[in-house]
């Protein structure tokens, strides 16, 4: 293990980076700050051919010698494996080609994250200095190569060239990097930025969304706690678009059910009441019928209507499938969900599992061809939530634009557009 604290050392260092694959462990300045705003103090690399160590500082306050991101960067930017712990953090402050994430690899193989225990001294620091920023700064080095060198050994156990290669694990990490993408751009506030933090290593693959302790993921629609998000640009809005009947339209291409393109509650509603218009009041039942019957069991009196008889052998088969083989695979990413992961089950708590992980793929598929339609656009995907997407749009993309979307999220939807995130306003009629 070397301390690099002269350019002697350095240049070997970056010699011997060039003849190896290499792990790669950053030290952020401020473990709280979120990735998007934090410096670095040091880091971390081993490279894998020869079993070399080394540890560079930033910006630390017991260092002889700091070198500068620039310098470290120029010695690790080349054409071989780069394994990090957590690409989506790792991307907001480096921009590496052939970089592989350990956490997606052991949540792919294993459905858990692998996670990161600190040293007592770490821990002791950050408890006594708990309103100090910056406390990475003052930890002892040694402490912090103690942390990285225990969180390769885990890296390392985790790495698997085929998985790497899998079609299903490249979606996954084409789904991390649109979340990074997301998180860059931020929300934009009276007060400036803030910026969310998704955790996608769930047990049902439905990302989570806290930071500073901000639930992103379900923003308060009734007290004025959107009113604060606003655009960016002089001339603004904020835009969404969110899916109709998502899961609904879902499970019938899961089945082969031809579902309308017009409202999907409506056709269901007139099969539930048994009439050729609905009131309103039957169109709001509907939708409520629909998801409980959906997610809490298909009484036998709706057997009769196909597209649930549809449903209900598709929920049991797959049951079957999952007592024989104790897993099944994710929709799109082929990802092994096991049974000693999720504990016990019941076919609609399984159906229930499968369903929230295909929506989540199938978004995370929809985010990728968005990304690509804004590349000649200046609005920006600000935020995903579950079965929608919030833009801060720029007037000056128009319509266009807001149809490009439409067209690449493939499923219908509704489009929402306001001052602020609170005061939306139905615009769909005029999209259609």
């Amino acid at each position: 293990m070397k301390v690099i604290e002269n350019s002697h050392d350095f240049s070997d260092f970056a010699k011997n980076c060039k003849e190896s694959d290499i792990v790669i462990i950053p030290t952020p300045c401020d473990h709280t700050v979120h990735p998007r705003l934090s410096n670095l103090t040091g880091i971390y690399v081993s490279t894998l051919n020869n079993m070399q160590k080394y540890y560079i500082s930033i910006d630390h306050d017991e260092s002889t010698k700091n070198f500068s991101l620039s310098e470290i960067i120029d010695a690790i930017d080349i054409d071989n494996k780069k394994y990090v712990h957590d690409i989506k953090e790792f991307s907001h402050t480096f921009n590496l080609t052939n970089v592989h994430c350990c956490n997606s690899l052991s949540y792919y193989m294993h459905n858990k994250k692998i996670e990161q225990e600190y040293t007592p001294a770490h821990n002791r620091l950050y408890s006594m200095y708990w309103k100090r920023n910056n406390v990475n700064k003052i930890v002892p080095i040694y402490k912090h190569i103690e942390y990285c060198q225990e969180l390769e050994k885990k890296m390392l156990d985790v790495i698997d060239e085929s998985i790497i290669s899998s079609k299903g694990f490249k979606k996954l990490t084409g789904y991390l990097d649109s979340l990074k993408t997301i998180e860059y751009s931020g929300l934009y506030t009276n007060d400036g930025y803030e910026f969310c933090n998704y955790n996608p290593y769930t047990l049902t693959g439905r990302p989570s969304n806290t930071f500073n302790k901000i639930n992103y993921a379900a923003l308060n629609k009734s007290d004025g706690t959107r009113n604060r998000y606003i655009s960016r640009f002089t001339n603004g809005r904020i835009l969404e678009l969110d899916y109709d009947a998502y899961h609904l339209r879902i499970i019938a291409d899961m089945i082969g059910y031809e579902l309308p393109k017009t409202s999907v509650h409506e056709y269901l509603g007139k099969q539930y009441f048994a009439t050729d218009k609905l009131t309103d009041k039957e169109y709001a039942e509907s939708k409520e019928i629909s998801f409980r019957i959906l997610y809490g069991g298909i009484p036998k009196e709706f057997l009769a209507i196909p597209f649930f008889k549809g449903v209900n052998d598709f929920i049991f088969k797959f049951w079957k499938e999952w007592k024989s083989k104790k897993y099944y695979e994710t929709y799109l990413y082929k990802r092994k969900v096991h049974e000693y992961v999720i504990g016990e089950m019941s076919p609609q708590k399984l159906f229930n599992y499968y369903m929230q992980s295909a929506e989540t793929e199938l978004s995370s598929d929809a985010m990728v061809r968005i990304f690509k339609v804004l590349e000649d656009y200046k609005s920006k995907l600000i935020l995903y939530t579950y079965d929608s997407f919030a833009f801060d749009f720029n007037l000056d993309d128009g319509k266009s634009l807001i149809m490009q979307i439409k067209e690449v999220m493939i499923y219908p939807s509704r489009v929402s557009i306001g001052i602020n995130y609170g005061d939306m306003n139905d615009v769909s009629s005029k999209f259609s």
